[in-house]
């Protein structure tokens, strides 16, 4: 009885890992996080102190409360950036698709994100991940 209760275990457990969101897939790395006031159009920066390389997409996932995301703006180390424009509700729990980056490999010297706080007792948490 033991042997069968720790096969079901065993079994249960490794169904659970073959469904973990594509956002965790390996190749993902959490950027950084912030949090979104109430305020219409609120912006927050995340700034890196070193060069955040090799980063051709971005998703956005969204914790805490709901989220309203107008844009995020990508600062590159060469003076450039680059708008993406969202315009995406995004429910507390949920996240974005991948938004691929113009240029290839360029060094991310900061990310803005410009959105707010949607119908929510709480903040949005808003991180940003990268691969």
């Amino acid at each position: 009885m033991k042997l069968r209760t720790t096969f079901t275990v065993l079994l249960l457990s490794m169904g659970l890992s073959a469904a973990v969101s594509p956002l965790y897939a390996a190749s993902a790395q959490l950027l950084g996080s912030t949090r979104l006031t109430k305020l219409e159009n609120d912006r927050d920066v995340l700034r890196f102190s070193t060069c955040r390389g090799g980063i051709r997409a971005l998703q956005i996932a969204v914790r805490g409360g709901n989220a309203e995301l107008e844009r995020v703006r990508v600062h590159y180390r060469n003076g450039g950036h680059e708008d993406l424009e969202l315009r995406q509700r995004i429910a507390k729990g949920g996240q974005s698709r991948w938004i691929d980056l113009n240029g290839g490999d360029r060094c991310i010297e900061a990310i803005a994100v410009i959105g707010d706080t949607e119908n929510s007792r709480k903040q949005a948490n808003i991180k940003i991940f990268g691969r």
